[in-house]
């Protein structure tokens, strides 16, 4: 695991040092899954989709090794904190390489995505502007002793479907008890769906980006 491959959309509304998105996908998906969604946010994002470094056997690729069933799915500690580590050295370099902003990084995670984007909130918030996760959850064995003091005031959108049949709701659920004490910015919808992405909630990752970029000084 030691590199990462990307695609990228450049900004539809050209600006000095944009703004970057980077949408990390699930498990068994690809870059070009969650990159169609460009079209629908916010043009002054310079979007750039990663792919994850494990390629499967049957198709797709993954940021980290699953063992049992949907719904109750194992994660691979080893791999996955090789993932969290290359993540950790992959962000940070984005800003410099593309002419981005480096204040203004935002990450939109699906599943497993949305699992790693949530460390790496907790391990860099510095690096980051603000996490959208996706069907996901913060894993308590990825969680840190002590939360860095950089935290305060990081903004999280969290969506998740009731029915989720991959990664159920009280995963959800339990992420959101696991935040409350910290000093976030945490936002969570909940709906009428399985493990996707609602279309009302689309229209409030819309928003909720769009209100970011006009008003967060953090």
């Amino acid at each position: 695991m030691t590199s990462i491959h990307t695609i990228e959309r450049k900004p539809r509304q050209v600006t000095a040092q944009p703004p970057l998105l980077l949408l990390l996908h699930g498990y068994g998906a690809s870059e070009h899954d969650l990159f169609d969604l460009a079209d629908y946010l916010d043009p002054r994002f310079h979007v750039v989709s990663a792919r994850a470094p494990l390629a499967l056997p049957w198709g797709g690729f993954a940021w980290y090794h699953l063992a049992g069933s949907p719904g109750r799915l194992v994660p691979d500690g080893i791999s996955r904190a090789q993932a969290v580590e290359l993540l950790e050295r992959f962000v940070p370099t984005l800003a410099g390489r593309l002419g981005t902003d480096p204040a203004r990084t935002y990450v939109l995670g699906f599943s497993q995505g949305a699992i790693l984007g949530f460390a790496l909130a907790l391990r860099q918030p510095t690096a980051l502007a603000g996490l959208i996760a996706v069907s996901g959850y913060m894993d308590p064995a990825l969680m840190l002793d002590e939360p860095p003091a950089a935290l305060a005031g990081l903004p999280i959108l969290q969506l998740h479907g009731t029915y989720d049949e991959v990664i159920p709701v009280d995963a959800a659920h339990q992420t959101r008890a696991l935040l409350a004490p910290l000093p976030l910015r945490h936002t969570y919808h909940e709906y009428p769906i399985g493990h996707g992405i609602h279309p009302d909630g689309l229209q409030a990752m819309q928003t909720w980006l769009t209100e970011r970029l006009d008003t967060d000084s953090r």
